[in-house]
């Protein structure tokens, strides 16, 4: 049996299990399992794809993870009550691609035996409760095909984002929100360019936006809400053809918008910010635009009316500024 898929099943995982000498596939997801990890699941030689995620699995992980010969590749553990540390033992499943232990109660600092995964692509922490600092990515330069990271959602990492972040040069998708980290958007970050996503909103990153920024030429998302992020939005963002989402919104930015060259914006939140100036006619040119929130700052004079041509706009706030001007009747 190189397969099994169950649906809609109740309790444990049977000790038994380790019996299919020849599995390859175990997808238990979205069940409604209970119980520990079977020690054996981590011993069977022949398995590539174990997806557990979405059950009430606790407990911990063996600590003797991948002892003997092994081929796992894909570890989907994520929407669980697992806890206790993740065992560095982790780095003996050395054919590892995409890890995903998200929605746990993992605790402890991240093992930096993950660096020694050279094959990893997907390492997805987010939402336990890790803790240290991220000297993480330090290790993590080992795996040169690693595209995404996600670690967001864990209160105890600590510390500034590390310089050493930028020598992940194939990573396309960074979540670091809702952590306690602090500083500035290192310098390193421009390095990365390949990437697709940057997300460390509420992190309590202070300083202006730097124009480094602009040269990631490859950025569809940029949130950075909830900061204390300063100064000017740079004029260089023009630059950055390929972003559509876009959320630098509880910030304490102060400069005017220099941001409707972007034809390609869907969703843009700047809300809670010290923006000032007049709004462009210019913005009624983004036809793509549907979430657009400039609320809570300090914008003047006339809303535009090419802004009522905007056929894809679904949410539209401008509440809390000095601007004036008609809601035509038709909207």
């Amino acid at each position: 049996m190189r397969l099994v898929f169950v649906h809609e099943s109740t309790g444990p995982i049977p000790n038994e299990i380790g019996n299919l000498l020849k599995l390859e596939i175990l997808d238990l997801r979205w069940n409604s399992l209970n119980g520990s990890l079977p020690v054996e699941i981590f011993n069977m030689s022949t398995l590539r794809m174990l997806y557990l995620a979405g059950n009430h699995l606790s407990g911990v992980l063996p600590s003797n993870m991948c002892h003997g010969p092994h081929n796992l590749e894909y570890i989907y553990l994520g929407g669980n009550n697992f806890s206790g540390a993740i065992p560095a033992s982790i780095s003996n499943c050395s054919k590892l691609i995409e890890i995903y232990l998200h929605s746990n109660k993992f605790s402890s600092p991240i093992p930096n035996s993950i660096g020694n995964l050279r094959h990893l692509e997907v390492l997805d922490l987010s939402a336990n409760n890790l803790t240290s600092e991220l000297g993480l990515f330090t290790s993590l330069t080992g795996c040169i095909s690693l595209r995404e990271i996600s670690v967001g959602d864990n209160p105890g990492l600590r510390g500034n984002i590390p310089d050493s972040i930028g020598n992940l040069s194939n990573l396309a998708h960074l979540y670091l929100r809702d952590n306690s980290l602090c500083g500035s958007i290192p310098t390193a970050i421009w390095d990365l360019q390949m990437l697709h996503d940057l997300d460390l909103s509420n992190i309590s990153l202070t300083g202006p936006l730097p124009r480094g920024l602009c040269g990631l030429q490859s950025l569809e998302g940029l949130l950075l809400s909830q900061n204390q992020i300063s100064g000017s939005i740079p004029g260089c963002f023009n630059n950055l053809t390929s972003l559509w989402y876009l959320d630098i919104a509880f910030n304490r930015l102060t400069s005017t918008l220099p941001l409707w060259d972007l034809k390609g914006l869907v969703y843009v939140n700047l809300t809670s910010n010290l923006l000032r100036g007049p709004l462009a006619p210019e913005m009624g040119e983004l036809k793509d635009l549907a979430e657009l929130d400039l609320s809570n700052n300090q914008f003047s004079g006339k809303i535009p009316s090419t802004i009522w041509s905007l056929e894809s706009l679904d949410h539209l706030s401008l509440a809390n500024n000095s601007l004036q001007g008609s809601i035509p009747d038709n909207l």
